[in-house]
């Protein structure tokens, strides 16, 4: 990874031609979404942390997976619905469920009349929208268009939704705590260790280390999720049970360590992302 200019643009299908985009849907080029926010993250990371995170996963396993199965990476859609305050977080943005869910399925049907007949949606943002995900993504699968009243979305397009790091600790778990350094005593959640990092590799300045103090610290639960590497999927299996309120830290709004990141973890993670992410596009481009 690197400046933008550096973004191969073979992989990146905003930097293509509509030749090269046409070129890419013969070729049956699985396609990441990514999808993400803007809003707060603490007092050390950037506002665009979520979707500089989730827009360099998606490079990186389209750079990994290229190798055996075509994929190339969509423009991120930087606008989802944040929990925040916006009175209280300049910058942090909020749209309403309906205008996010609809916004999000244009896009995709645009894709999908555009010939691309896999699409994956990689949220890089949580804060509820992985509900809403998949109900887009539902609707697609139906066939049911609203973009073109009257007309069906091809049979053959297929969409899939997951977010990155439930994704990863679940079929990385170990890789992932590892990367880590097994953090143990306050598990990571909102601008935590996990997503610093990332940040500090990717963008080396934009995070402000004279700021990295601890935020609210969830304890271990056994059926509740209580940190985004290690459990956080456990959201899905007892949907709506959440652990008790978490201890607070130095800093509100945000969880975990940020402390404990290191750029030389932020790169363990993606490599471990393009890694794992890449075997799926691979198993899904072969069927």
């Amino acid at each position: 990874m690197g400046p933008e200019w550096d973004i191969d643009k073979r992989l990146y299908l905003p930097y293509m031609t509509r030749e090269a985009a046409r070129q890419a849907v013969a070729d049956d080029a699985i396609l990441l979404v990514p999808v993400a926010t803007n809003e707060q993250h603490g007092l050390h990371d950037p506002l665009h942390l979520d979707i500089d995170n989730v827009l360099a996963i998606c490079l990186a396993t389209a750079e990994e997976a290229n190798a055996d199965a075509r994929c190339v990476v969509a423009a991120p859609v930087w606008f989802t619905i944040s929990p925040f305050d916006v009175t209280q977080f300049p910058g942090t943005i909020r749209m309403r469920e309906d205008v996010f869910k609809d916004a999000l399925n244009d896009i995709l049907e645009s894709y999908l009349f555009g010939g691309f007949k896999k699409i994956a949606i990689v949220n890089g943002h949580g804060g509820g929208t992985e509900w809403h995900f998949p109900e887009v993504a539902r609707r697609l699968n139906r066939k049911e268009s609203r973009l073109f009243p009257g007309k069906q979305i091809p049979a053959e397009a297929h969409v899939v939704t997951f977010t990155w790091f439930a994704f990863l600790e679940v079929f990385a778990r170990e890789e992932i705590m590892a990367a880590r350094d097994y953090p143990e005593g306050c598990a990571d959640w909102h601008s935590g260790d996990m997503e610093t990092a990332l940040q500090m590799y990717l963008r080396p300045g934009l995070v402000d280390e004279d700021k990295l103090l601890t935020g609210a610290c969830s304890q271990v639960q056994e059926f509740a999720p209580y940190d985004m590497g290690r459990n956080w999927f456990h959201q899905y299996i007892i949907a709506a049970y959440w652990g008790p309120p978490p201890t607070p830290g130095e800093q509100d709004t945000m969880g975990g360590r940020p402390d404990r990141a290191t750029p030389e973890m932020g790169r363990r993670i993606l490599d471990v992302s393009a890694r794992t992410i890449g075997r799926f596009v691979r198993e899904w481009k072969s069927r």
